[in-house]
């Protein structure tokens, strides 16, 4: 990266780059492991390549959002402690209503996309709340 540009495009670019890698790196394994490889270590490093490709985005926006001022990094800071309870809260009345044989199986990539729109809607919702 160009130490000229300023911090907050070479932040972006960070997070633009790791949305990259964690693009490859799942489509890769998925496409991969819906082969059903019979080896259990390739299956396994095919796991860890695909949580790896993940680590870079989530990394790179923890940076972009503690780069922020002390305020925008609280109003993120109770959105993602509001998606912490909000999915606590949504999976355990999942099992439960799952026990009573009342809602049948998720996936839990369901849950995962569940889980990102209720973080950017609290984000939505703090910034509005605390301006």
């Amino acid at each position: 990266m160009d130490k000229n540009k300023p911090a907050g495009l070479r932040h972006l670019a960070h997070v633009a780059l790791g949305l990259v890698i964690w693009f490859i790196t799942m489509v890769v394994a998925t496409r991969l492991l819906h082969r059903h490889p019979p080896s259990i270590a390739v299956r396994i490093a095919l796991v860890a390549i695909a949580v790896g490709g993940f680590l870079p985005w989530l990394i790179s926006v923890g940076r972009l959002i503690m780069a922020q001022d002390e305020f925008s990094v609280r109003v993120h800071l109770v959105a993602i402690a509001f998606t912490c309870a909000a999915t606590a809260v949504l999976l355990m009345t999942g099992g439960y209503l799952q026990t009573a044989g009342l809602l049948g199986y998720v996936a839990l990539r369901n849950i995962w996309i569940g889980m990102v729109v209720v973080w950017w809607l609290s984000i939505v919702i703090a910034s509005r709340y605390y301006r």
